[in-house]
């Protein structure tokens, strides 16, 4: 069988790229670990043959049966051709599931990547939205849901300005956007994490597993397989999640619909389109029973409960949304800034919260403003979320001297008023005439905030910027390989998108770790 969707492997390459990331640093979180979650999703994509809408539909109904909630992401075109076809039964059958969104056309050029390869950051949310926007809102009228519980991308067709996007398509749970995917282009471990605004499942090795439902020697291994990750999941302090993905159409399809016809870049007529080899109607029952015993071997493990998209956010809240960040909060973070500031800045998790690059910006000009407006602080203080910048940091200069509290003072109001109206970190800060980048400023803002606490206020002598601290979490970010977006056989041969990850390195000032309830 030619698999052409790069998830299926993406998590081998996943522990090379970022099997050496860890927590930076972790203040004592002393929480049991967790019952081990497990969320089951679909990629619900093929609207070429009704056998997939068949199988879809049974899929639904036996894991309904068996009291399981999955997720299908379904893409536009599909809910349009379900509809189309009058299978109600399919789409009330899915209905019991989580419904969520899996790109409007999926496969026909041009894919996500490759419209969104020439973007900038803003520009490209944008185009997404302009080309996604409508088929999110199809899926959500024809399943008759208000809101679609997470986005996963086409192949490897990612994109940092698809996450930003998906609030504004409808696609959140309780106001949070959830991007459950599997793919090598960002990760956190092999863990659930914040990045773009969203709550993230991506990038899962070695935490991602799935049986092979057309091999019958597969049914043991992959039943201990999904066990050894469990086992040891319970033994990490922080617990972890299991992802297992599947297509409908793999129980009845010898070769992907897609790579039949979008191959390297290949775009025919829709009359033209030629349907995959099927696969005969034994082969596709035993698949069923292997995919049957495999979920009840699941169900039947100590401490491991399926979960869905829209359970996440409850299972992985954010305090530093809310309740918020206390004052004994913003002080570590403000002396691991200025302890740090030769290395570099980066997430942190202080108990139960995790602060990204962007929070900390965040709090700590605020509160910093709120002093200089000689107005008291406020605790707990909620980060709401910033993004990162929208571009680079472009010409900027590096201030060997103390600046001036006053134009200080002048440049953090400046801040907070580009934090209130734009909502992300600024690609620079002025100080007067001068522009420093913001983790220059960030450093600064630190070392501000901590001479307060000392009892020096304001600033006798100034206060003292960075010097080039560098962002560390952008090694959270996969480098521009050959296969990080040329693996998946849609896309042209060779095609690379190094302005894709370009962006996707100014969004890694939001990456932190989701941590569990």
């Amino acid at each position: 069988m030619l698999w052409t969707n790069t998830k299926i492997i993406a998590w081998t390459a996943g522990v090379i790229l970022f099997g050496l990331a860890r927590y930076p640093l972790v203040h004592g979180a002393t929480n049991p670990p967790p019952k081990i979650p497990v969320i089951l999703w679909f990629d619900t994509e093929d609207y070429l043959l009704p056998a997939s809408d068949d199988v879809a539909k049974r899929l639904a109904e036996i894991l309904t049966a068996k009291g399981v909630r999955a997720t299908f992401k379904i893409v536009g075109e599909k809910a349009r051709v379900l509809e189309q076809r009058g299978r109600q039964d399919v789409i009330a059958a899915l209905k019991k599931h989580d419904v969520a969104y899996h790109a409007n056309l999926h496969s026909v050029h041009p894919t996500p990547s490759e419209y969104l390869a020439d973007c900038g950051f803003l520009d490209g949310v944008a185009e997404f939205l302009r080309r996604e926007g409508g088929g999110a809102a199809d899926v959500r009228r024809i399943f008759g849901v208000s809101t679609l519980a997470c986005y996963g991308q086409p192949g490897s067709s990612w994109a940092p300005q698809a996450i930003a996007a998906l609030k504004t398509i409808g696609v959140e749970v309780h106001g949070t956007p959830c991007y459950v995917d599997e793919g090598t282009h960002v990760g956190l471990n092999g863990q659930p994490f914040w990045y773009g605004g969203a709550l993230m499942v991506y990038h899962m090795a070695p935490n991602y597993t799935r049986m092979e439902l057309h091999d019958p020697g597969a049914v043991e291994s992959g039943k201990q397989e999904v066990k050894s990750i469990a086992d040891r999941l319970r033994q990490t302090s922080h617990g972890g999640l299991i992802s297992i993905f599947y297509h409908p159409c793999e129980w009845v399809h010898q070769e992907f619909w897609d790579g039949v016809n979008f191959r390297r870049g290949a775009n025919p007529p829709r009359e033209q389109w030629h349907p995959p080899p099927q696969r005969p109607a034994a082969e596709t029952e035993q698949a069923f029973r292997r995919f049957s015993d495999y979920i009840d071997y699941i169900l039947s493990l100590p401490d491991v409960r399926f979960v869905t998209a829209s359970d996440l956010p409850a299972l992985y809240p954010d305090q530093t949304r809310s309740p918020g960040a206390t004052a004994s909060d913003l002080r570590a973070l403000a002396e691991r800034l200025a302890a740090n500031d030769s290395k570099g800045i980066d997430y942190c998790v202080i108990g139960n919260k995790a602060f990204s690059a962007a929070d900390q910006f965040e709090l700590l000009a605020v509160a910093v403003r709120d002093l200089a407006l000689d107005q008291p602080a406020v605790f707990p203080q909620a980060a709401t979320g910033m993004l990162g910048p929208d571009s680079a940091p472009g010409e900027t200069v590096v201030l060997n001297e103390p600046v001036s509290w006053p134009a200080f003072r002048d440049a953090v109001r400046d801040v907070c008023d580009y934090l209130q109206t734009q909502h992300r970190v600024p690609p620079r800060v002025y100080i007067g005439a001068k522009a420093v980048p913001p983790a220059d400023f960030l450093s600064g803002l630190a070392s501000a905030w901590l001479g307060r606490q000392r009892g020096t206020w304001p600033p006798p002598n100034g206060v003292r910027l960075g010097s080039g601290v560098a962002l560390l979490s952008e090694r959270c970010i996969a480098q521009d390989t050959p296969d990080l977006f040329g693996g998946w056989v849609i896309h042209p041969e060779g095609f690379r998108a190094p302005k894709i990850v370009a962006v996707a390195r100014l969004q890694a000032w939001t990456i932190k770790p989701a941590l569990p309830q």
